[in-house]
């Protein structure tokens, strides 16, 4: 399929080449910036706060995954498209992890919109760049909620964790959901949930399964560019 790979799927998005990466991120090479959204640092730590088992090493292991693919695309700056916690900004577990990956990366410019779920985020404490509840650049726009935008611009949101099937397979994986006018990223963190969106005439499902961006349904109005 012309503009794609294994592990990613190029395309435009209002006139911009932009990269979907099956490691459930999206590249913007003209700006060398991975994008992510829902990170949700903490989660693990909160659900085992209330007294719910579930496993440790959540957040080192999406850390890991993000630092492994700012080397691959080399990029220069990440931007997290909001819940960058998923509670309180206590002295935890998840915030000595969060600070030894920032100083490990000192180079790379780390900037965050604000999500719902982060009501405690003091951004410059964890050495990241504020940029409110939405932020413009070019023709596309970036918020946390997904959202059309009054002016026309081409929204790139988070917040509801879009998930997909692929035919014969039980499972649902996660998934970036494009609309006209909009491009909802799945949640990067693995110890998330999701809304299951099917595919419909006009829009764009891309799976992320295992590492590899396997796209679904129609593409329309989305040129395909060339992979950097």
């Amino acid at each position: 399929m012309p503009g794609s790979s294994e592990s990613a799927l190029a395309l435009e998005l209002a006139g911009e080449p932009v990269v979907l990466l099956g490691e459930r991120a999206m590249f913007w090479p003209a700006r060398k910036r991975l994008i992510i959204a829902d990170l949700h640092l903490g989660k693990s730590h909160v659900f085992r706060r209330a007294g719910i088992a579930v496993p440790s090493g959540g957040t080192q292991d999406d850390l890991q995954r993000l630092a492994e693919l700012a080397a691959r695309m080399a990029a220069r700056e990440v931007w997290i498209l909001g819940d960058v916690l998923h509670g309180p900004a206590a002295q935890a577990g998840w915030r000595d992890a969060w600070l030894r990956w920032r100083q490990a990366h000192a180079g790379l410019e780390v900037a965050v919109l604000a999500g719902n779920h982060d009501r405690a985020l003091a951004p410059a404490a964890l050495g990241m760049r504020g940029l409110g509840e939405a932020c413009c650049d070019g023709p596309l726009l970036f918020r946390h909620l997904p959202e059309p935008d009054a002016h026309g611009r081409h929204v790139v949101a988070g917040h509801v964790h879009p998930r997909t099937r692929l035919p014969g397979v039980p499972r649902s994986w996660p998934a970036f959901w494009l609309r006209e006018g909009m491009t909802v990223l799945p949640a990067f963190s693995d110890f998330t949930g999701g809304h299951v969106v099917e595919a419909e005439p006009g829009h764009g499902l891309v799976a992320c399964v295992q590492g590899s961006a396997l796209p679904i349904g129609v593409f329309a109005g989305l040129p395909r560019a060339r992979p950097p």
